[in-house]
């Protein structure tokens, strides 16, 4: 068996997506399965570029560059039908976060499986629309576990009328599914996420969750700070994270680190502007370090107010150094966290969010509570980690 994970994104851009993609490479090559990424990511200096097992391209795109991605593909696929030639074929090409937008991946799909190779889809994170109408059922109902019900009829609905294309077509694009594309299988990084994307469960899926970080000596010394936050951005729950640092009835310290997205940094300096921790120095905006490691060595406590996220890895990583965890309760974080974190009901006041802070910080015994339980939560997530590993491979062979 002989695997590539074609993909636009790689590390050093390293947001969950890239990250993902350069574990499974890892883990797959570590267990014996030959694995590689393929991607038009160039590789930089000074910086994590992931698995030494990828193949770059060195002409960078992104979904709505239709040139850049035209490229790239044809690219890959002289690529996987030259190692064909060589009697060195990919049993299996897996295409990461294949997207609607991204319509140029329908020819290359159907391309590679004419060579043979059986194709899947990496699925993260479900489309923009879904997600409004998720956050907008839970305002109405309350519970999650009613939410997921109607959202499947909903999109049952989106099929309930005569399409003059085939196979559904129009119903999956509607929902943004990567069956759009027809591929001979999925793998999803949650189930929540995986749960609204077949609704005829024709196609096989496996859920394969993030695995965790391997942990690095660190090398960068960071100041300590009461709370870390990142990615200001709208969906993350940037409103929440200024809110908190607007507080004036506390001198907390703040480290915000940036994603790699942009935009967000000017937007949500303006939000906090007139806050008092802003003028007494006491918040640190970061827009990269090298190794995520130092930071939570320098943090008491992550603040993660995300509205939705294909899987809460963001979340769990600092339980690995003692750093307890609040989140907003929505499933796919809830699916990363279990019960180890702090864990505030969707679209709770901003004011919950710094008394239960408050009273965290106040409680020795209670901040020791919810370090040792995210000890034991990773100690639960290396666990299942390894054996989800073993059953994506025998997924993979019988899809063979």
């Amino acid at each position: 068996m002989k695997v590539g994970i074609v993909a636009l994104h790689w590390p050093p851009d390293y947001g969950g997506a890239e990250r993902y993609n350069s574990n499974v490479v890892e883990e797959l090559n570590k267990r014996g399965v030959e694995a590689w990424g393929i991607t038009p990511r160039r590789i930089e200096e000074n910086m994590d570029n992931g698995t030494e097992y990828v193949h770059r391209f060195n002409c960078e795109t992104n979904l709505e560059d239709s040139r850049g991605m035209k490229f790239f593909l044809i690219q890959a696929f002289e690529h996987i039908e030259n190692e064909a030639k060589a009697g060195k074929p990919y049993t299996h090409i897996l295409v990461s976060n294949c997207r609607k937008i991204g319509f140029a991946f329908g020819a290359f799909i159907d391309k590679v499986k004419d060579l043979g190779s059986k194709v899947g889809i990496i699925h993260f994170d479900l489309d923009k629309i879904i997600r409004l109408h998720l956050e907008q059922m839970m305002k109405d109902e309350g519970d999650w576990e009613v939410v997921s019900q109607k959202m499947k009829e909903y999109i049952k609905g989106c099929f309930a009328y005569d399409s003059p294309l085939v196979d559904d077509k129009l119903g999956y694009w509607a929902i943004d599914s990567p069956l759009y594309f027809e591929p001979d299988f999925v793998v999803s990084c949650s189930k929540w996420s995986n749960s609204f994307i077949d609704y005829r469960d024709k196609t096989p899926s496996f859920v394969l969750h993030p695995g965790l970080p391997k942990r690095p000596i660190s090398k960068q010394k960071l100041e300590n700070v009461d709370i870390t936050m990142i990615n200001p951005m709208y969906h993350k729950g940037r409103s929440y994270m200024a809110d908190i640092v607007n507080d004036f009835n506390n001198k907390w310290t703040y480290r915000v680190l940036l994603g790699g997205y942009g935009g967000q940094k000017e937007e949500f300096i303006s939000m906090i502007a007139d806050s008092w921790a802003m003028r007494d120095g006491r918040v640190d905006i970061v827009e990269y370090v090298e190794r995520m490691e130092d930071v939570w060595d320098a943090t008491k406590l992550f603040i993660f107010p995300s509205r939705f996220e294909g899987y809460g890895m963001a979340a769990v990583e600092p339980m690995m150094h003692g750093v307890p965890v609040m989140v907003q309760d929505y499933p796919s974080i809830r699916e990363a966290v279990g019960d180890s974190a702090i864990i505030m009901p969707y679209g709770e006041d901003s004011r919950e969010w710094v008394e239960t802070i408050e009273e965290l910080f106040f409680d020795d015994e209670e901040y020791e509570e919810y370090k040792a339980k995210g000890y034991e939560r990773i100690q639960q997530l290396e666990d299942r980690e390894n054996e989800q590993m073993e059953q994506f491979i025998t997924f993979m062979e019988n899809i063979a």
